[in-house]
Order: C-alpha cells, then sequence, then structure tokens
C-alpha cells in the first residue's frame, strides 16, 4: 500500500520547504525590527579595497597573491555589509512598503547598469592588455576569473551604496 494524504503535490513541497527553516527564516528577518543602518564609509572601504586588488592583478600578473588577497577581504567586507545595510532582503514583502520597494528596485538597477559596463569595459580592456603585453592563456584565463570575482562584488556592494548615499540617515531619537 503506497501512502496517501488529502494534500495536493504542490502543500507537499510547500511543507517540505518548510521543514528547512527557509522560509519563517525569511519571515523573521522581514519583520525584524532591528534599524536597517547606512554604511556609507564601510561600503566605500570594501569597494576601494577590491578595486585596488583588481587593479594589481591587471598591472603584476605575475605576483597575483597581492591583489587577490585584497579582493578577497573585500568580498568579505562586502557580504557582511549587506546583512546589516539599508536594503531589506530580497523577496520579502511582510515589513517592506512602496518606498522600500522603490529603493530596492533603483538600487539593483544601479547595480546591473554599472556591472554590465564594468564588464564590458573589463573584457575589452584585458582583450587589449593581452595582445600588447603579450599574456599567455593562463594569464587570460586567471584575469577573467578575477574580473568575474569582482563583478560578484560590485553586485553585493552596489545596492548597499546606492541607498546609503541616496537617504539620509534617520537621526536617534
Amino acid at each position: 500500500m503506497g501512502y496517501r494524504t488529502e494534500k495536493s503535490f504542490a502543500a507537499r513541497m510547500d511543507d517540505l520547504a518548510e521543514l528547512t527553516g527557509i522560509p519563517r527564516l525569511t519571515g523573521q528577518l522581514a519583520q525584524d525590527q532591528q534599524r536597517r543602518r547606512h554604511l556609507r564609509w564601510p561600503s566605500m572601504i570594501a569597494l576601494v579595497l577590491a578595486t585596488i586588488g583588481f587593479g594589481l592583478t591587471i598591472v603584476l600578473p605575475d605576483r597575483i597573491f597581492l591583489g587577490t588577497t585584497l579582493l578577497w577581504i573585500g568580498e568579505g567586507i562586502a557580504l557582511f555589509l549587506t546583512w546589516f545595510g539599508p536594503v531589506k532582503p530580497w523577496g520579502t514583502t511582510q515589513g517592506v512598503d512602496e518606498r522600500d520597494r522603490a529603493l530596492r528596485r533603483d538600487a539593483y538597477f544601479a547595480t546591473m547598469t554599472s556591472a554590465t559596463g564594468v564588464a564590458v569595459l573589463g573584457l575589452i580592456g584585458m582583450a587589449g592588455l593581452a595582445l600588447l603585453q603579450g599574456w599567455n592563456r593562463w594569464i587570460l584565463i586567471v584575469e577573467m576569473g578575477m574580473l568575474a570575482f569582482y563583478l560578484l562584488l560590485l553586485c553585493s556592494i552596489v545596492p548597499t551604496l546606492y541607498v546609503s548615499w541616496t537617504t539620509r540617515p534617520i537621526e536617534d531619537e
């Protein structure tokens, strides 16, 4: 005899998702009453560190360790700041009003615009540098990986930067 239930397939999948705890965690984050902080300068520091690191990997492709380390430090800071930044978690509807939705939409639009621009210019620039400096295939592969990692950083830090700089912080009462 098979296992029978009155629930539909979609309801059973919802129950399975509830077992993971992710929907409950998302709801808790959405209802969280902690004040979302404006992180202007820490996010700028993360972006500057990563940009310097990426630049060092381009300028000194034979000694990539320092540039990669700075890029990873910037990425680590950026990922930490997105949890506490002014942008509310994506996909949450509870506790999010029209202003939050508009800010989030504009922030992600600015993110995708800047990431696309950096990707196009980065690939063109790398092709030119590979021709001018005589990079071999392995250096070009490593540099493209660094560009991809830098684009991931942009996708995580630009929303925080955008919302932090376009809105004024609320003064403590």
